[in-house]
């Protein structure tokens, strides 16, 4: 069962909580920001915000985390430890373990489809025991030097798998509206946070439910 269709996640907010990365580019970067700029950590806050949001999380630059430390003067901070300083956030979704387990008992090819950067990535993978459910993980700016606003990296992804995909993420344009213009079939997860939709999903189990019972609505 599944051979026919592969199923795509993403991964921070839908497998993974986000106080891992959140604690990055939140709460280390600003420190840093606020120690060289000579000003408190909530004005750094403010200036880090404000500078993530004239890029926009639909370009490349949002996530390369050497990108933002040269545009805040840090190019001499080790990137790395900035990362591990905040690891010991990871933590991974219950009902996003479940719904591996169960998707890969019943044999359908999984891909972890992610704009995380790989130093990101990979740490959460690892940390969380991830790889061995996926055939296929793809950091989107790292692998393919693209991002999920782009049409383009999801009819690439249904082309690499070789199998029709239906694909499942938190964020609404990304991970629904974009993949369902490039043809593939999509769900919205909605953790109690931010927009939603009338019919996202409440959990993974949900997802999983519609997979298996084939009660997917469009």
């Amino acid at each position: 069962m599944g051979r026919g269709l592969s199923v795509s996640f993403d991964l921070d907010g839908t497998l993974t909580d986000l106080a891992f990365v959140d604690g990055v580019w939140n709460e280390g970067l600003p420190e840093l920001v606020a120690e060289e700029l000579g000003v408190g950590v909530d004005e750094a806050a403010r200036l880090c915000m404000e500078a993530y949001l004239s890029e926009g999380d639909a370009s490349i630059k949002w996530y390369r985390l050497a990108f933002w430390l040269e545009r805040f003067g840090l190019g001499h901070v080790d990137e790395d430890a900035l990362i591990s300083a905040f690891t010991g956030r990871i933590r991974a979704f219950e009902d996003g373990l479940r719904a591996l387990r169960a998707l890969r008992e019943r044999g359908y090819p999984l891909v972890l489809f992610s704009n995380a950067p790989r130093a990101f990535l990979d740490r959460e993978v690892e940390q969380c025991g991830l790889e061995p459910f996926f055939d296929t993980i793809v950091s989107l700016p790292d692998d393919w030097d693209t991002v999920k606003s782009q049409e383009a990296a999801f009819v690439r992804l249904q082309g690499l798998v070789g199998t029709d995909v239906v694909h499942v993420g938190d964020h609404i344009l990304f991970d629904y509206e974009v993949p369902r213009r490039a043809g593939l079939e999509a769900y919205h997860l909605w953790r109690g946070k931010g927009p939603r939709l009338e019919h996202s999903l409440a959990s993974l189990d949900c997802f999983v439910d519609r997979i298996i019972r084939g009660q997917a609505q469009p």
